[in-house]
C-alpha cells in the first residue's frame, strides 16, 4: 500500500470522509444532461461508494430499482450506511459482484490493475457507467489513487470496451458502455 493511500484510508477518510465528493454538484449536472434512456430505472452496484455521497447523486439522476454500494474502507462504509445506503464490504482489487449497471464514480483509479478490473466489470455486468478523473497536478500531489491522463483513459477503455459513448467534463472523463 503506498503512504498516500494508507493516510487516506487511516486519517483522511476516517475523519472526512470523502471530502472532495462534497464539489461533485456540478459534475452530477452535467452527467444527468448526458445519460442514455436505458441507463435509467436499473439496479445499480455501485463500486468503490465510498462515503455514499456520490452514491446519493447517482441515486437521484440514475432513478434505479435498486442500489448497493460496495467499498473496502470501514470508515467509509459507516459514513455510507448512516447516509441509509445498503453497502456490501468488498475489495475490487481482489473480486467483482454481478449485477445489471456497474458504476465507478471516482473510483477506479484507486484500483491497482485496472484493466484487469475492468474486464472483470465487463464480463459481470451489461451496463457500465463510469467517471474518472485526468491526471493533473492535483491527483499527482494529494490524491490515494493513481489517474491516467486523458490519452491513456481512452487508450484502455478502447481495448477493453471497444465501442462504447464518452464524454469529457472539464478534467473528467465520463463513459458509458453496453455489452
Amino acid at each position: 500500500m503506498k503512504i498516500r493511500e494508507w493516510l487516506a484510508d487511516n486519517i483522511g477518510y476516517r475523519f472526512s470522509g470523502c471530502l472532495y465528493a462534497k464539489s461533485h454538484d456540478h459534475i452530477f449536472d452535467y452527467i444527468s444532461s448526458v445519460i442514455p434512456n436505458e441507463f435509467t430505472g436499473k439496479e445499480i452496484s455501485d463500486l468503490g461508494c465510498g462515503d455514499g455521497t456520490n452514491t446519493l447523486r447517482l441515486k437521484e439522476i440514475f432513478k434505479p430499482k435498486s442500489i448497493t454500494g460496495y467499498e473496502r474502507n470501514e470508515y467509509l462504509i459507516k459514513k455510507a450506511k448512516e447516509k441509509g445506503l445498503k453497502v456490501k464490504r468488498t475489495d475490487l482489487n481482489k473480486e467483482i459482484s454481478r449485477g445489471e449497471l456497474a458504476a465507478f464514480t471516482f473510483s477506479l483509479h484507486h484500483i491497482a490493475d485496472k484493466e484487469k478490473c475492468l474486464r472483470s466489470i465487463k464480463r459481470n455486468f451489461k451496463y457500465i457507467f463510469l467517471i474518472e478523473p485526468c491526471n493533473d497536478l492535483y491527483h499527482k500531489l494529494l490524491d490515494a489513487g493513481d489517474p491516467l491522463s486523458k490519452e491513456d483513459w481512452r487508450k484502455l477503455f478502447d481495448k477493453v470496451f471497444g465501442k462504447y459513448k464518452s464524454y469529457q467534463y472539464k478534467n473528467n472523463i465520463l463513459v458509458f458502455y453496453t455489452k
